[in-house]
């Protein structure tokens, strides 16, 4: 049986498609996804025997991000100044509850409530506003670009599946959802959250347009040759224009969703303190959005927001790097080129090199 890394490429050098060189022959696609699994089993034991400390506790602070609510987040001075109002909103209205008003008792609760959601990000808003974002634009994978590309507080986006843990990782897919758990501890902490999150959006599929009901998970790990890295993952799935029109849903709902989607992803970013953004080329590609439209959203954000988030690291396909760079970043400097395996082709697509075809970012492939 060949070797394969952590993401089910086999080890060594180039191989024909009768064979490989010396006569190794070429492993089927079954083959592949099979050793995948395998590789994913072992990757998560040793993450819960390695770090089972530190992803208890990632659970425990992961937060869920209600349909609507990520789009309406405050930073900055607008986020102190909300977090006042609403205490001292609170603390007059329990002046009435005092008297025995029980209208008033249930407004300052409400309202007593809204102060201390408010207070995490008045915390937040002590460090200095960047003057303006600075954006590059790489074609590694997202845990590359953090150890490369990221420094501060980083966010990554997972662009993931609405209502499977990590989509089908323990199943051998293979897709950006997956690369993020095969680096990290990140898929047990999803697990521990099919419950509250991903069983519960199973009412708000939407034609394959989903929502931005998001899962916020702090303090994941990624291991590379002994470096541990620290970063925020933000979880929250690309909706899907082309399923989204098959179901009958208009071209103005499809539109509204990725708007909607790129504002939330952006402004739980900026609300929770985000130094180096890390996303994809959201919605491109087989989920049927044009890069211009996802570059002209993300564009105009960023123009209205400057230095919200002070740096967004673009992890795209090399089919939508020139239209990301003439947006976003000059060329990216020569690398050595890897040695890529050479899998088996399939209809699919599934076990394509995922920086030469056109794959979008948020699908998972079964």
């Amino acid at each position: 049986m060949a070797e394969f890394n952590g993401r089910g490429e086999q080890r060594g050098e180039g191989r024909g498609r009768e064979g490989g060189r010396g006569g190794e022959r070429r492993p089927s696609r079954d083959e592949v996804r099979e050793e995948r699994r395998r590789e994913a089993a072992r990757h998560t034991g040793l993450m819960k025997a390695a770090f089972g400390k530190e992803t208890d506790e990632a659970i425990a602070a992961a937060r869920i991000y209600e349909e609507g609510e990520g789009r309406t987040l405050l930073w900055g001075a607008s986020a102190v100044e909300a977090a006042k109002a609403a205490a001292a909103m609170a603390e007059a209205d329990a002046d009435g509850a005092q008297a025995g008003n029980e209208e008033a008792r249930e407004e300052a609760e409400i309202v007593e409530e809204a102060a201390e959601a408010a207070e995490p990000a008045a915390d937040g808003a002590a460090a200095p506003v960047a003057a303006e974002t600075v954006t590059k634009v790489v074609t590694s994978f997202a845990p590359e670009a953090l150890y490369r590309d990221a420094s501060g507080k980083t966010l990554i986006v997972d662009p993931g599946a609405f209502t499977r843990p990590g989509g089908a990782y323990e199943d051998g897919a293979f897709g950006p959802e997956q690369i993020l758990c095969a680096e990290s501890n990140l898929y047990p902490i999803l697990q521990a959250h099919k419950r509250d999150f991903y069983d519960k959006n199973r009412d708000y599929r939407r034609g394959s347009l989903f929502t931005d009901r998001a899962l916020y998970v702090p303090e994941v790990l990624f291991s590379r040759e002994g470096d541990v890295r620290r970063a925020d993952v933000l979880v929250i799935a690309e909706p899907i224009r082309a399923y989204a029109l098959e179901n009958h849903r208009s071209e103005r709902e499809a539109d509204k969703a990725l708007a909607d989607r790129i504002e939330a992803v952006f402004r739980i970013a900026a609300a929770n303190g985000a130094e180096t953004l890390i996303m994809g080329a959201f919605g491109c590609g087989r989920n049927g959005y044009p890069a211009e439209q996802v570059i002209g959203l993300i564009r105009d954000w960023i123009a209205a927001n400057p230095g919200a988030v002070p740096q967004v690291v673009f992890a795209v396909p090399r089919v939508h790097v020139d239209a990301f760079r003439a947006a976003f970043g000059a060329p990216e400097p020569e690398r050595p080129a890897a040695v890529a395996a050479d899998e088996p082709a399939d209809d699919r697509g599934e076990d394509e090199d995922w920086r030469q075809v056109e794959l979008p970012e948020g699908i998972t492939l079964r």
